[in-house]
């Protein structure tokens, strides 16, 4: 495994538990019965039920037990040893049956195939450097005409400025694509969901994906494109001052500025 991998795993192993129970994540809701899946991913999943998932990095596994709510036989992979451990005593405790297993979404198991649809959401393909990797595990996990549906942030609002005023210009920080590795310094100080932790993993890496790539790795992998939506919201604040909170789920830009792409969602089917 690459050194930037071992350096994620550790930071994503440190602050698991402290994401189980931070109020960022509706987990108590999810233990009272709820289905937390957020409407852009719900709305997309309308026909889950009967159906084999795999979510890819699916954290301490939230999305993929509410996906198993949905009626859907669910399988979560992440490569945090205490994000599944999460994942697992989550499903215990709540009754809701999913398996989930511990890898590197690169290096994945030789059987983990015959899926109907492969999911990811929310932060997932801006921590891996191999995209057609990525798309290649996502192809080899689905039986033939099986679906990928990815939604992520989308790669302007990743280029941009997170230092920015509310009432300033979007500037751009970060590349737009780039494949060198952006290694940010956390020095030491929490995560998007625990921001007042103090951590003993110093930095993540991360890499950016243009829209470009991430279309050419789709196609390469096997795939056809059925459809790309860019999305106005995102689920966090992207450290970006001008957003704010639109309701329970997303942040957004002010009402009267222009649309600004923020996030998007491509649903592919396997044809190759």
């Amino acid at each position: 495994m690459d050194d930037y991998r071992k350096q994620n795993r550790a930071w994503w192993n440190e602050v698991a538990p402290l994401h189980v129970n931070s109020p960022f994540y509706p987990t108590e809701a999810f233990k009272r019965g709820a289905n937390v899946l957020d409407p852009i991913a719900r709305d997309r999943l309308t026909d889950v039920a009967g159906k084999r998932l795999l979510p890819l990095q699916c954290h301490f596994g939230l999305d993929t037990l509410s996906i198993a709510r949905m009626g859907a036989d669910v399988t979560g992979l992440d490569f945090s040893s205490t994000a599944i451990a999460a994942a697992r005593a989550l499903s215990r405790e709540s009754g809701v049956p999913g398996q989930f297993v511990e890898s590197d979404v690169l290096e994945p198991p030789a059987n983990l195939a015959g899926f109907d649809i492969v999911f990811a959401s929310w932060g997932a393909i801006n921590w891996v450097d191999d995209l057609s990797g990525w798309m290649r595990t996502a192809a080899r996990a689905l039986r033939p005409g099986g679906r990928l549906l990815l939604i992520e942030g989308h790669p302007a609002m990743f280029a941009l400025d997170d230092r920015g005023t509310p009432d300033g210009p979007l500037t751009v920080r970060f590349p737009y694509a780039s494949s060198k590795p952006i290694i940010e310094n956390t020095l030491g100080q929490g995560s998007y969901a625990a921001p007042d932790a103090i951590l003993k993993a110093k930095c993540t890496v991360g890499f950016a994906h243009g829209l470009s790539g991430i279309f050419t790795a789709v196609i390469e992998a096997g795939f056809t494109i059925r459809k790309f939506e860019e999305l106005d919201r995102i689920p966090w604040d992207a450290k970006l001052a001008r957003l704010a909170k639109v309701d329970e789920f997303y942040w957004a830009l002010p009402k009267d500025a222009p649309f600004f792409p923020l996030s998007f969602a491509l649903k592919a089917e396997l044809t190759g």
